[in-house]
């Protein structure tokens, strides 16, 4: 049999301990969690373009305000914070439309630490299935 001096348990320095270090990853996590939520609708805003490939004029028949006026609208629907519209980029090749929506949103944690997350989606209208992350 054990004794009862080896059955003790964790101590209370060491429930604090505990208690610290679960207050710091929820902290993280309820910081971090709206910013990876509002990546989430822009690459459904950018696969929502798919929608205009089957129009007759297709994606180079849309004008650069007529897409961002769809982006704009989808994240007012959706309320993505910030001004995610100012981010998008426009580029007309030849036989292809590339939206590119790169961005950083900067998150403070505790007293002068942030939290910096990049996020970068593309859509190519070559390849809108394979939407939104940037072919290199």
């Amino acid at each position: 049999m054990k004794t009862r001096h080896s059955q003790r348990g964790l101590s209370s320095l060491g429930w604090l301990l505990v208690l610290l270090i679960a207050g710091f990853f929820m902290t993280l996590a309820f910081r971090m969690v709206p910013a990876y939520a509002d990546n989430v609708y822009v690459t459904d805003a950018l696969k929502s373009l798919r929608e205009f490939e089957s129009t007759e004029r297709g994606y180079g028949g849309m004008t650069d305000s007529a897409i961002r006026s769809h982006l704009g609208k989808y994240f007012s629907i959706n309320n993505v914070r910030g001004d995610a519209t100012k981010n998008i980029k426009i580029e007309r090749l030849s036989d292809k439309v590339l939206v590119n929506m790169d961005y950083e949103v900067r998150v403070p944690l505790f007293y002068n630490v942030d939290v910096v997350m990049k996020f970068r989606n593309q859509f190519d209208s070559l390849r809108p299935a394979e939407c939104c992350k940037p072919l290199e």
